[in-house]
């Protein structure tokens, strides 16, 4: 009989451990590191190919998620005539597409088709610290694999980005240290049944190795909501390692000045 006990306690004790393994962590505050290629070709000098590839996963190990960003800029030169100005209004027109797809867990996996177009400018600013708007609308179309069918939602976004340098360069910025910073702001249209964005803050520290080559490391803060079935927001603390490759169509003799050098540095 005691046999019996101390075998069913067994068990009963093991049933605890393996339910226990199955529960998820809680990810109210959570710490994530993501990783992204990036890369631009110059077709001309109005219009380039661009996007990233990245992976990215969360502590608690609650998902991975691969992510794949093709996109296409037409780039401004000249503003319109009956602007009196010699910088163009807006700098370039942003349209691409998102593939994001998310391995959860303890969820079903969820897939994302995205479209995307955007504007960028440049703000009247401080002298060599230039500030980058990006105005972006999304539409997004969400399948988790649970059986149920497409999700469709909308939404915003509203990015001020700058760069500072690190250390001065009195003619041009061809190689060195410097700042990256953006804060960016999400706005929906219609709200999706997970992941939505708040508001994300992006401080980081840059490194450009030549005209083709830069690094960027970000530790940034986001805020989102309904990031899964039991999370209504969640606290993500996300650290940020970003390689650029730029390679152009034609060989390019043009030397740009300090200020060009800097803006080209701002995604």
């Amino acid at each position: 009989m005691l046999r019996v006990l101390l075998v069913l306690l067994f068990i009963w004790n093991t049933s605890i451990i393996r339910s226990q393994e199955n529960v998820p962590e809680d990810a109210s505050v959570n710490s994530q590191f993501w990783f992204d290629y990036n890369t631009r070709y110059k077709l001309n000098d109005k219009n380039s190919l661009g996007g990233f590839a990245g992976y990215r996963t969360i502590n608690p190990h609650l998902f991975d998620k691969l992510v794949i960003v093709p996109s296409y800029d037409i780039i401004h030169t000249k503003s319109p005539k009956f602007i009196k100005s010699e910088e163009p209004l807006i700098s370039s027109f942003h349209l691409g597409t998102g593939l994001y797809y998310t391995k959860n867990k303890f969820e079903p996996d969820n897939f994302e088709f995205r479209l995307m177009q955007g504007l960028k400018f440049f703000l009247p600013s401080i002298d060599l610290i230039p500030l980058k708007t990006y105005i972006r609308l999304e539409e997004r179309f969400q399948k988790t694999f649970d059986g149920s069918s497409w999700s469709f939602s909308g939404r915003f976004r509203f990015k001020i980005s700058t760069v500072i340098e690190w250390k001065k360069h009195l003619l041009s910025f061809n190689k060195g240290m410097y700042i990256p910073m953006s804060v960016e702001f999400f706005y929906n249209l219609q709200e999706a049944n997970r992941y939505n964005d708040v508001i994300r803050i992006s401080p980081g520290l840059g490194y450009k190795l030549n005209d083709k080559w830069k690094a960027e490391f970000y530790v940034s803060y986001h805020l989102s909501n309904n990031t899964s079935e039991d999370d209504e927001s969640t606290n993500d603390f996300v650290f940020r390692l970003r390689i650029y490759k730029l390679t152009s169509g034609k060989k390019e003799y043009k030397i740009n000045s300090k200020e060009e050098d800097i803006k080209e540095l701002i995604e």
